[in-house]
């Protein structure tokens, strides 16, 4: 366990150091993060959507909804994102070889990487939810927290999931992520982020079925926004439960052959 956070904060201490080498740059995302929140804001104002569709169970108001969907929407893509943005970077500067040829294993090095992007992106997540209770009044008061977190927890089980999955597909295609550009780009939609999935035509509803920020973002904002306990949020937790149990152990296992290969065929050091 010793090593295992001596390594970890090594590879935290690595990215800080690039990260706030470029502050403009990270001043920037703060900025944008509080941008998203003042436009969702007015738009809730505009928008008067009734109840039947799809806004009842989590309070009525279209901003709340909105601003957990989107917040942690792009919390997940983050997670989606941040195991390929890292190993295309070393690709690209030329480390990947000499990361994954040390000691510490090919899915320690990828996971560990990844680190101070969830700490940062967990930081703004944390401050547009903070802004929206705030800035505009969104009642948090009544959160569940146990059954929020343990939610949050399952989520980025399955986002960490797809990441290494994307990571894998870096690996062995060198550019050009499926993985991705599928989720990360179809997600947030079909996924309810920015409206109910309740809105959507009826083959647009089935699709989201299989989407898994979906169940993410409607359990927690049960749990957020109306206080759900845990028994109110069952179908979707168990759901979330299941891919996690699949994706991690899974992914794992891809990530790992794709380096094998990798290694075999002397192709880590191409991009």
């Amino acid at each position: 366990m010793k090593t295992f956070l001596y390594k970890a904060l090594a590879f935290i201490r690595r990215d800080f150091r690039i990260e706030s080498g470029y502050q403009a740059a990270f001043i920037m995302g703060l900025v944008e993060s509080l941008m998203l929140l003042i436009i969702l804001h007015f738009l809730g104002h505009l928008i008067h959507m009734p109840a039947s569709m799809g806004l009842s169970k989590y309070g009525r108001d279209y901003f709340p909804f909105a601003l957990i969907g989107v917040a942690f929407a792009r919390y997940f893509d983050l997670m989606l994102r941040m195991f390929s943005e890292s190993i295309r970077t070393a690709q690209v500067t030329g480390c990947l070889e000499a990361m994954l040829s040390s000691q510490t294993s090919a899915i320690t090095v990828v996971t560990m990487s990844s680190f101070y992007s969830l700490l940062s992106g967990g930081l703004q997540l944390v401050m547009i939810l903070v802004g929206g209770a705030l800035l505009f009044g969104v009642n948090l008061g009544t959160m569940d927290v146990p059954a929020t977190l343990l939610i949050l927890l399952l989520s980025i089980g399955i986002f960490v999931g797809f990441g290494v999955l994307s990571a894998s597909a870096i690996v062995w295609l060198k550019k050009g992520d499926p993985i991705t550009w599928i989720l990360g780009g179809l997600g947030s939609i079909l996924g309810g982020a920015y409206f109910p999935v309740e809105v959507m035509p009826g083959w647009m509803q089935k699709i989201s079925s299989i989407v898994p920020v979906r169940y993410s973002l409607d359990a927690l904002r049960m749990t957020m926004l109306t206080g759900a306990s845990l028994r109110s949020v069952a179908r979707p937790l168990e759901t979330l439960l299941v891919m996690a149990a699949i994706l991690l152990p899974a992914s794992a296992l891809l990530f790992t052959a794709a380096v094998r290969k990798g290694r075999k065929e002397g192709t880590l050091v191409q991009y």
